[in-house]
């Protein structure tokens, strides 16, 4: 629907446009400042996932020279002495963005059901090994959940900034440029009509006085 051609109306389109300016400004600093915080996130992951593998491949190790020396009875004996670990969830919330954050609750040491004094090189190692990736894993788990909270907020700033530029500003200075125009157009017919309005008037008492000064 066209809107009304008024100054009013023009107006209104000016402030509108100023407004998503301002927006569309506000939204550029939240993507700048969503890109810096994932840039540091990045390279903290990138550096944690160094130590995930580093470990892994330990454990991996640890457990193979386990069962190749000890058999399967000295891993029956690693088996945790406590049910399923109990987490709390924590909400933040940065730039707009909001995400969890898991903690374990209570102890954090799981005990295992062997004796140490009793146990070989290999299974100590294992278990040690155990403890360093489960320390590392929460660490891992909760940066990798905002990294994707931020990663999404990104996305989303970014397409509102997207959409701001090049469809809500265009549609403005579209509109507004057709009311100018119309304005203007219509200015000048209005100016055309009253010369033509005074000329008219000139010639008739230009004709007016003539016919008094006659005989």
């Amino acid at each position: 629907m066209a809107l009304p051609a008024t100054r009013e109306q023009l107006l209104l389109l000016r402030q509108q446009m100023e407004a998503v300016r301002r927006g569309k400004a506000l939204l550029e600093r939240k993507r700048d400042a969503l890109l810096r915080a994932l840039e540091e996130d990045r390279r903290r992951f990138r550096s944690l996932q160094e130590q995930f593998d580093r470990v892994g491949r330990r454990v991996a190790t640890t457990y193979s020279l386990l069962r190749l020396y000890e058999g399967q009875i000295s891993l029956d004996l690693l088996r945790p002495g406590m049910g399923p670990v109990p987490l709390a969830s924590f909400r933040h919330v940065l730039m707009g963005c909001a995400f969890v954050e898991f903690r374990r609750q209570g102890d954090e040491s799981r005990p295992v059901s062997y004796d140490p004094a009793l146990a070989s090189i290999f299974t100590d190692d294992l278990v040690g090994a155990l403890a360093e990736l489960d320390h590392i894993f929460w660490t891992y788990i909760n940066l990798r959940v905002k990294m994707g909270a931020l990663e999404k907020a990104l996305r989303d700033t970014v397409r509102k900034t997207s959409n701001l530029e090049h469809r809500v500003l265009p549609g403005l200075r579209e509109d507004f440029g057709r009311i100018r125009d119309v304005l203007v157009e219509r200015e000048r017919q209005e100016r055309y009509t009253l010369r033509k309005a005074l000329r008219r008037q000139k010639t008739t008492e230009s004709s007016g006085a003539q016919a008094g000064s006659s005989p």
